[in-house]
């Protein structure tokens, strides 16, 4: 039986995460230093800049997110990954979605590289997700928005 690409980078994710979490204390303060977070952030940046430009993506900048659209659907997760400052999708990408990703982003300056392994540890299922529940699960699209979907009220007499 062949094991699927995904499971097995989740697995390995969920290795590496608790590691991470064993680590701990001084040892994952300095690994997650603020000038090794940013360096690691920074490569994680350049390398989905190059991977979005390859695949002909049209990039754009909000804020301080690269966001980068047009991307065939196989090359990043769900409805759109942020790698480092980079958020790579097809066509998601409403303000909404893109406040979600900014927290990603910002999670990616705190953590640097560890937040691959610290994601995928923290499970797949993202309503448990710590990083997504951060983020905003209704903001990423993992909830339905509040106030959305609800019948009309009727009016009633003063």
């Amino acid at each position: 039986m062949a094991v699927s690409r995904s499971s097995l980078l989740a697995r390995s994710g969920t290795a590496l995460g608790s590691v991470g979490r064993t680590l701990g204390g001084p040892a994952f303060e300095l690994v997650t230093a603020p000038p090794l977070a940013r360096g690691g952030a920074r490569i994680a940046t350049q390398a989905a800049r190059l991977w979005g430009r390859i695949l002909g993506g049209d990039e754009r900048t909000e804020g301080e997110l690269h966001v980068i659209t047009g991307l065939p659907k196989w090359a990043f997760g769900r409805g759109g990954t942020t790698v480092g400052a980079t958020y790579l999708t097809h066509a998601s990408d409403a303000p909404s979605v893109l406040e979600h990703e900014d927290v990603h982003r910002r999670q990616w300056e705190r953590y640097g590289l560890w937040f691959i392994p610290m994601y995928f540890a923290a499970g797949q299922d993202a309503t448990k997700n710590r990083f997504e529940i951060e983020a905003g699960l209704e903001k990423g699209g993992y909830l339905p928005k509040r106030g959305r979907n609800l019948p009309p009220r009727e009016a009633t007499s003063p």
